[in-house]
């Protein structure tokens, strides 16, 4: 999973001691990271580079440059350096959701607002603070992250977390996360990564469809497959325990009815696996529960919806992107109401859409 991830500077403003220390952390950890970044050119021009790393290195460049001239994504000097973290994920991210509700919970930060997520360089403290919330009846669940974006306030560089990916997939990073450089807008997850995921997938077609490999146009095509086929799995369970904890029931009677939803999702999940070429590997080994259901859906819940709008404005990306920072400046509720017609709008074409959908 991608994530935005923000060092905060202003920690003497931040009374609670577990909060101080979970900031500290933070700053420790980006900074850790950026300390040990290299300049990727430099790196091409030693002839001891390693092959493989110097023609991902050139890959990145190449998507960077695409992004900005094809896309026409605005960012910093984002992955123009190298850095590589002896691990496999850069942080941890930690969902949670209440026993009967499959809403991701929201934590609220200086700067940025409010996310649905809590990131971790430390995986100690992580689980401390996970251990309380289920002591708490929380449902939780912890995404290793391979990528994170500063939304432009630092240069974010390549790491070697992601960059061992199939090229598809590092291309299509590369666009998610400069797209969280374009649009972002506090306190809506669900709005700021189907965004980016769109952004990806718009710009892999555009990518691969210049001439660019056309194997890895292929690959890419069956990855999404796979990830589509979990992701109505998922969408299935979550709409199946939405009906149920709508329902006026005793709590006990409740817990037994959620726990059969979730072992035949599992069942379901289990036998997709044994499918040739099915393994879902974007996801991790945690059992389905409320906090993994409703992280799955932030980060693609109105994706058809951006791809539709794009669509309308005949992949002018310029233009699709003032109609997104327009959409963004709507109420809450308002801009969800927009989406939801936007994403119907892509199987019913005469979808009545007021006035404000449309800016």
């Amino acid at each position: 999973m991608i994530t935005r991830y923000l060092l905060v500077p202003i920690l003497a403003l931040l009374s609670a001691c577990n909060e101080m220390q979970y900031y500290v952390q933070s700053a420790r950890g980006h900074l850790h990271v950026l300390n040990q970044a290299q300049d990727i050119g430099q790196l091409l021009a030693d002839d001891t580079l390693d092959a493989g790393v110097r023609a991902k290195l050139e890959l990145v460049l190449r998507a960077r440059a695409f992004a900005g001239a094809q896309l026409a994504l605005s960012f910093n000097d984002s992955y123009t350096r190298y850095v590589d973290l002896n691990r496999a994920y850069v942080v941890q991210n930690l969902y949670a959701a209440e026993e009967f509700s499959t809403q991701l919970h929201a934590w609220c930060y200086p700067v940025i607002g409010c996310a649905n997520y809590r990131g971790y360089f430390d995986a100690a403290m992580l689980q401390r603070y996970r251990a309380e919330l289920v002591h708490q009846g929380y449902d939780t669940y912890v995404a290793p992250v391979t990528a994170y974006s500063t939304l432009g306030w630092f240069d974010d560089p390549v790491l070697n977390t992601f960059i061992a990916l199939p090229d598809y997939r590092l291309v299509g990073l590369v666009f998610h996360e400069l797209a969280h450089q374009q649009s972002y807008v506090e306190g809506d997850t669900a709005f700021n990564e189907s965004f980016a995921t769109a952004v990806e997938q718009a710009g892999l077609e555009a990518f691969y469809a210049t001439g660019n490999d056309a194997n890895q146009w292929v690959a890419y095509r069956r990855y999404r497959e796979r990830v589509d086929a979990v992701l109505r799995l998922a969408a299935q369970g979550r709409d199946e325990l939405d009906s149920l904890y709508r329902q006026p029931l005793p709590a006990e009677e409740m817990r037994r009815h959620k726990e059969r939803v979730l072992e035949r999702l599992d069942r379901r999940y289990r036998a997709l696996l044994k499918r040739p070429a099915a393994h879902p590997d974007h996801l991790s080994a945690d059992v389905f529960n409320n906090a993994r259901l409703g992280a799955m859906a932030a980060y693609n819940q109105y994706v058809p919806a951006f791809l539709e709008l794009l669509r309308s404005h005949d992949h002018d990306f310029p233009r699709f992107y003032a109609h997104v920072a327009a959409l963004g400046k709507l109420a809450a509720d308002e801009r969800e109401q927009c989406l939801q017609l936007w994403a119907e709008k892509a199987h019913v074409a005469d979808t009545q859409m007021p006035a404000s959908c449309r800016a």
